[in-house]
């Protein structure tokens, strides 16, 4: 018999990844906004829908990616931060996990300038400056509270592929202008591709312990290579 699998955020650009690599050995409860292309319709921000959907079921491994970065919420009001946290509350709180291997896709948006260090450990004190980056350490919380089996928390690193450059444009590009630009102070910056970050789904999937990783590719950028990565590639 399969594994049961429940994949949020499935049709989203990590998730979406994630469902392929799973779908043909796991029995995948695939939830997305929109119930479309094999993915099942919930509102993980209405706690009715969660409550009746998750009523009595249960999961080997729940891979928790839903998760709003930026912009609004469409029909709502609801701050960006507040929706990722009542999300993650809507998940844990209606179903039995004592069972369920729990795996968080986290963000290194956690971390901040502020630790005034050039390479990032998970040892190092979160200090999230932006909305984002609390509500995910607010959700790492939640899942440290829940009874399951094992929880594995992945703060990637700004994910991308080949043909998806344009959110790692913004960080060496001036908006609107399309111009590239560099800060006085140096930094480093890490990337992770796709393909890492579910290389390390899989693996969190097999490790019976509790885990915290940072997922990143194996080499990491200054901006003048950053900028030449992204130009090679004809991303203006």
């Amino acid at each position: 018999m399969k594994a049961k699998v429940l994949l949020t955020g499935a049709s989203g650009f990590i998730g979406s990844q994630i469902y392929a690599a799973l779908m043909n050995d796991f029995d995948v409860t695939a939830v997305a906004s929109k119930g479309k292309q094999g993915y099942t319709a919930l509102n993980l921000l209405n706690e009715k829908d969660c409550k009746d959907f998750f009523n009595d079921k249960e999961f080997d491994f729940i891979i928790h990616t839903a998760a709003i970065a930026h912009g609004k919420i469409k029909d709502s009001t609801m701050p960006v931060g507040e929706a990722n946290i009542l999300m993650t509350k809507n998940i844990f709180n209606f179903l039995n996990l004592k069972n369920t291997t729990i795996i968080f896709l986290s963000s290194v948006s956690v971390y901040s300038f502020k630790n005034n260090k050039e390479i990032i450990s998970v040892n190092d004190q979160p200090i999230p400056v932006t909305e984002y980056g609390e509500s995910k350490l607010i959700c790492e919380r939640l899942l440290k509270e829940t009874n399951a089996k094992s929880k594995h928390i992945l703060r990637l690193a700004p994910v991308y592929t080949e043909h998806n450059l344009k959110d790692l444009g913004k960080r060496v590009f001036l908006p609107v202008l399309k111009t590239p630009f560099l800060t006085r102070q140096e930094r480093i910056y890490s990337l992770c591709h796709v393909d890492q970050a579910v290389k390390a789904v899989m693996t969190s999937m097999h490790t019976n312990h509790d885990s915290l990783v940072i997922v990143k590719d194996a080499e990491d950028h200054t901006q003048e290579n950053l900028l030449s990565f992204l130009t090679y590639r004809n991303l203006k």
